[in-house]
């Protein structure tokens, strides 16, 4: 494999799991040093907080996406595991086909609201910054999740992997 191949192929397996894990690193860094700050040094700082809080909101809306690529959601199978096969299938796809749907519209949102913020200037409180840069996350994170979306059924029609991971009982996994 060459190395653009293996470069494209490290991204697209680690894209939301290293820029989301980099931005709890950062927001568990920014939270100790506002606990030592304030607690051993009674200097506390107010950009920290804001700044973690934008780390977490990253970390949550990409770490969306990685888990729609690794079929990690919460599901509640008990019901569909108890019809056959091709039902079984049915059931799924409908309620993930109900799920992209509201995907493509939470996407569509995520977009009128930062072109909002785009339009109308909000500062953050501390830093000083306009907000559509981190409500950028909010379009990154359902934009990808729909992709992701995608991305499972073209490698379930292609490469026939299951829609749903099988689990410890070894029930729930899914082909047609």
């Amino acid at each position: 494999m060459s190395l653009p191949a293996r470069i494209w192929s490290f991204l697209e397996r680690r894209t939301e799991e290293l820029i989301a894990g980099v931005c709890v690193l950062v927001m568990t860094f920014l939270v100790f040093f506002q606990v030592v700050r304030r607690y051993v040094f009674e200097a506390p700082v107010s950009w920290s907080d804001e700044i973690a809080v934008y780390a977490m909101l990253w970390s949550v809306y990409l770490s969306t996406a990685w888990a729609v690529r690794e079929r990690a959601h919460i599901r509640v199978m008990n019901l569909i595991n108890l019809f056959p096969g091709k039902i079984k299938l049915a059931l799924t796809m409908l309620s993930d086909l109900i799920w992209f749907v509201f995907a493509v519209f939470l996407t569509w949102q995520s977009i009128l609201l930062d072109y909002s913020m785009f339009q109308h200037r909000f500062e953050s409180p501390v830093l000083g910054i306009g907000q559509q840069w981190p409500y950028l996350c909010l379009v990154f994170g359902f934009a990808l999740m729909t992709l992701r979306m995608i991305q499972v059924y073209y490698r379930w029609y292609r490469y026939d992997e299951p829609l749903v991971p099988e689990t410890d009982g070894g029930e729930v996994q899914i082909h047609d």
